[in-house]
């Protein structure tokens, strides 16, 4: 599509970026993430050069093909936000056969793989127990032991096993980490589907371990709390805008 707009004599270096639009297009934003990682720095630079030379028609073909929301800016370059909605996930969604032996609030130290500022719409997280009602929290940056708590709700009659969407008040135009997390009940190592208890993951998702527990009231934050001998990370997500950071521009790294 895009090579055919060219002259004869550019025809094989444009068929690299129609190529690579033509793999990504349609992807979600993970798989794009993926594919945009999986690019050598001689592959980033090539593909940066090819978009650098079209007019600004086509890098908005390109823009529209990659789900970019380009803004013309001068003399009418077109260059994408590098924000963009999306999902911060440490968990490799392998629910753990064992739980955070604590009765506070047991989540995810969210501090890396987001861009700033951000909003925080949306949390996704698994139970591994219910019973009553499951307080849901979302704290700002933790001050030594204390955090301040940005959003809260409750819900009753979970599912076990199931992600559970929470469509918080956004909150817009945060800086840096946060934490996010639900109470539990009962103080122990093992799953008891009669008690409150969030799903954690016992491996490594790429990001390394962002575990951590803190009393429902913002005080006694642990930030590297250990289950079944080992850290974790708890299958409790944050979606929004700037989270993660977009990598879809062709920007020389």
């Amino acid at each position: 599509m895009l090579s055919l707009l060219m002259g004869a004599g550019a025809f094989a270096a444009q068929s690299r970026l129609d190529a690579f639009v033509a793999k990504i297009k349609g992807m979600d934003v993970q798989a794009r993430k993926a594919a945009m990682k999986a690019l050598t720095p001689a592959d980033r630079k090539a593909l940066h050069a090819e978009y650098k030379a079209l007019p600004a028609s086509e890098k908005a073909a390109v823009n529209a093909a990659l789900g970019r929301r380009g803004q013309a800016r001068g003399s009418a370059k077109v260059k994408a936000p590098k924000g963009g909605i999306g999902t911060v996930q440490y968990d490799t969604h392998t629910p753990a056969g064992f739980r955070d032996n604590w009765g506070g609030v047991v989540g995810n130290n969210f501090n890396t793989g987001f861009g700033n500022p951000h909003t925080i719409s949306v949390v996704t997280f698994s139970m591994n127990g219910t019973f009553a009602f499951t307080p849901v929290r979302v704290y700002g940056a933790p001050a030594g032991t204390v955090a301040p708590v940005l959003a809260g709700t409750t819900f009753a009659g979970l599912p076990i096993g199931t992600l559970v969407t929470w469509n918080l008040p956004d909150i817009v135009g945060h800086n840096g980490q946060f934490l996010g997390g639900v109470e539990q009940s009962g103080s122990f190592s093992s799953i008891n589907t009669t008690f409150v208890g969030v799903q954690i993951d016992a491996n490594n998702g790429g990001q390394g371990f962002h575990g951590m527990n803190i009393n429902l009231a913002g005080n006694g934050y642990n930030p590297a709390p250990t289950a079944g001998g080992g850290p974790f990370n708890t299958i409790f997500r944050a979606t929004g805008n700037n989270l993660p950071v977009e990598l879809m521009g062709f920007d020389v790294q």
